[in-house]
């Protein structure tokens, strides 16, 4: 952190390696997959006093969001089905619709707000991401918040 302790939200292919490697070995030693730092260091190819030096200052967003409330900027086709498809997704990530909020459909698009409690969630922020961003109809995804 900085010296105020500011977080910042930083896409992944801006990192440097050493702090894209710190991430890869700080998954591997919770995935389990590897039993010491010596191990997950090696297989990832980051020196030792590297992951040392970043390991308190890097952390996946999911990290942040599992437990709270996120709010999704959308923009969507005005098709059938492509909001139920939306909720589904939701449903089936076990997380709970709090609010939505629709614009009336303007050249084929209808932008769509949803707050969701993440508390249940069984599946990385990234996948559910992953997953709504592949429904049919969706154009745009952003997160506004926590």
């Amino acid at each position: 952190m900085g010296e105020d302790g500011k977080l910042y939200i930083i896409r992944e292919e801006i990192l440097s390696d050493s702090l894209k490697k710190t991430l890869k070995v700080k998954e591997l030693l919770e995935s389990g997959k590897v039993k010491t730092i010596n191990e997950a260091v090696k297989q990832v190819g980051i020196s030792r006093s590297a992951f040392y030096k970043y390991r308190d200052y890097v952390f996946p967003f999911s990290k942040f969001s599992k437990g709270k409330i996120i709010t999704l900027s959308m923009v969507l086709e005005h098709m059938p089905g492509v909001l139920s498809s939306i909720l589904d997704v939701v449903a089936d990530a076990r997380c709970n619709v709090v609010t939505i909020n629709q614009s009336i459909p303007s050249m084929g698009v209808a932008s769509v707000t949803i707050s969701i409690d993440t508390q249940y969630m069984e599946m990385s922020l990234e996948n559910f991401l992953e997953k709504l961003s592949s429904q049919n109809g969706v154009r745009k995804i952003e997160i506004l918040g926590e």
